[in-house]
């Protein structure tokens, strides 16, 4: 809606915010506060527009940014500016000359045209972004400065950050210094120290970063008028850019790779141009820098940083993903067709499945105590390193997954409430340690029941390999039989599901499941934490591919327990509410009939109870 403003209902409008405006202020010599330190001052052009112009009054008192020793007529012409209404003909030039009033009164010249000069050698030289044309409209009126494409009012960073004991604005950091040196230390030092702790961290926060450059690398327009890619969205896929999402200042943002160490950041370069601090030559030493990855070697720039699967169809890096697409999806459907049909038998046939035989021998083996002792089909042992493995996985996948789904805004919540992002991945990473000395434990546990099997100490000895195929987890010849019998089950054309033995179908394939995936998510995962140590015995396109591996294994893996494992074990009638098999160790007469039929007929057999008629 186009809202006019005839000439005199601006008078009244000044008359209003004179009236509303503030007292007028030291640091304000031209007394331009009085009017546009009003919040509301505002007016609309003859294009319809409203134009905001509101000073935020402590951008000048309180010395919260570089301009604050500037008075308004620095910048906008005097003459221009000091009838009312103002006639603003003349659009401001960030390069002109200014004179910085010190607190004694003095003036300092001042002038931003060096920077000028620097852009004009850069990539972004002036007249390429005079032919700037956005998908949305043009951003800046004619006339207007280019500046105003990455740059508003800037505003001083926490100098704390810097220099924790300096106490900006009125702090009594200086006092001491003050009692000798009172004539020769300036006045204005809080101001000065407070503009130098400001710029020895980057102007702006890591997010507000990427969103300046987003203005132009993620236009469509742009993208296709300089044929290039959506870098922006890239980097916020990227490692670097996840980190960034999770309040991490310290990640490698688009000013720290795309310019060289301690150059202006408006001598930003294109990558062709070899001086360019992401050119093939150079970006190697880019990634090494002292603040970034020091110890690295220069494999580590082989990695692709700005990586987008959905356009590198052609890469190995997008067949890498589509295969873990591919087995999430084959080893995810036939697992759920298993827990649905599991379900829908465990509903129908319920009453019918009471006076079964073999559930019938069970319960009467639980009846005694030798009976429930060999039916304990896991030792405290075995539960022990099951509730070890529950608890570490939980706590990787709460640590673990945010950082994957960064900008999902309960991945900064989670990450938040473990005290950040460094605190979160270090818990990762101890927890991650654990889990492989989890493993490690338990192949010691497997190495020594073989060894114990091998050498019995009241009978033959047996070979390595007849022993291995003998362990209860070992899948056999039989067990593809039980698999189709299973299958001929699932859909009513045999009564009964397959005899299993001590351990079903389902749970030797988790147990394989689990074992590849911790050896999977650990190896990818400590080359990702000691990348700089790895990356002088892998390339970094290899870092690449395990971040795909690591990422999309651990959804794998969170979403087959999180999703089928715990409908086993909660939501199935013969464990509602939980089962008790990770509890107590015993298994209910009911699944132990249905689904360890074997299992219980070897047992009976040794006991010498008979299965009634």
């Amino acid at each position: 809606m186009m809202i006019r403003v005839c000439h005199g209902t601006r008078i009244w409008l000044f008359l209003l915010a004179v009236a509303c405006a503030p007292p007028a202020f030291a640091d304000d010599p031209d007394n331009c506060l009085a009017c546009h330190g009003y919040r509301g001052l505002s007016a609309a052009g003859q294009d319809g527009q409203v134009r905001l112009f509101y000073v935020d009054p402590s951008m000048s008192i309180g010395h919260r940014g570089p301009h604050a020793r500037l008075a308004c007529t620095d910048c906008h012409d005097q003459a221009e500016v000091s009838v009312i209404p103002h006639r603003v003909t003349t659009q401001v030039d960030c390069a002109r000359t200014c004179h910085l009033v010190n607190p004694d009164g003095s003036q300092q010249r001042f002038s931003h045209e060096p920077i000028a000069e620097v852009l004009a050698r850069s990539a972004h030289k002036p007249e390429t972004l005079a032919d700037l044309e956005f998908s949305d409209g043009a951003l800046l009126r004619p006339g207007q400065s280019q500046c105003l494409y990455c740059h508003d009012e800037p505003v001083f960073r926490d100098a704390l950050s810097q220099i924790p004991a300096f106490q900006p604005l009125g702090g009594r950091t200086f006092d001491r210094c003050q009692s000798c040196h009172a004539d020769q230390l300036s006045v204005d030092v809080a101001y000065v120290l407070q503009h130098i702790a400001t710029r020895l961290q980057p102007a702006r926060p890591a997010i507000e970063s990427g969103q300046i450059c987003a203005v132009c690398h993620s236009d469509e327009r742009i993208l296709a008028r300089f044929e290039m890619h959506d870098a922006v969205a890239s980097y916020w896929n990227s490692f670097h850019g996840k980190a960034t999402l999770l309040g991490n200042e310290k990640a490698a943002q688009c000013v720290q790779c795309h310019v060289a160490s301690g150059s202006s950041v408006h001598a930003m370069l294109a990558g062709s141009d070899p001086r360019s601090s992401v050119h093939p030559q150079q970006i190697a030493n880019s990634c090494r820098s002292t603040d970034c990855h020091p110890g690295a070697s220069a494999q580590l720039a082989d990695a692709t940083m700005h990586l987008d699967l959905a356009e590198a169809r052609d890469t190995l890096e997008f067949f890498l993903a589509a295969t873990f697409v591919g087995l999430t999806v084959v080893a995810f459907i036939p697992w759920v067709l298993l827990s649905v049909f599991e379900l829908l038998h465990g509903a129908l046939a319920t009453r019918k499945r009471l006076h079964d035989p073999a559930i019938e021998l069970a319960e009467r083996l639980l009846d005694t105590r030798e009976g429930r002792k060999r039916l304990k089909r896991y030792t405290p042992f075995q539960r022990g390193q099951h509730w070890f493995l529950a608890i570490t996985f939980t706590i990787l996948c709460v640590t673990g997954l945010p950082q994957r789904f960064a900008g999902q805004p309960w991945a900064a919540t989670i990450v938040s409430a473990f005290g950040g992002l460094e605190v979160n991945r270090a818990i990762h990473h101890g927890v991650g340690v654990a889990l492989l000395i989890g493993l490690l434990g338990h192949l010691v546990y497997v190495v020594a029941l073989i060894v114990m099997r091998m050498f019995p100490k009241d009978g033959p000895r047996r070979g390595f390999f007849s022993v291995l195929t003998s362990l209860p987890m070992w899948l056999t010849i039989e067990d593809l039989r039980r698999t189709v019998h299973l299958g001929l089950y699932f859909v009513f054309l045999t009564p009964r599901p397959p005899a299993a033995g001590r351990f079903s179908l389902k749970e030797k394939f988790g147990y394989l499941a689990v074992f590849w995936g911790t050896v999977m998510l650990g190896v990818t995962g400590l080359l990702l934490w000691a990348e700089q140590w790895a990356s002088h015995l892998i390339t970094g396109r290899l870092f690449s591919l395990s971040l795909i591996a690591h990422t999309y294994e651990a959804i794998l893996a969170a979403s087959h327990i999180v999703i089928l494992h715990l409908i086993d074990v909660l939501l199935a009638p013969h464990a509602f509410p939980i089962s008790p098999a990770m509890a107590g160790g015993r298994t209910p007469a009911e699944k132990l009939g249905l689904w360890h039929r074997s299992f219980v007929e070897e047992v009976a057999a040794d006991l010498g109870v008979e299965a009634a008629e």
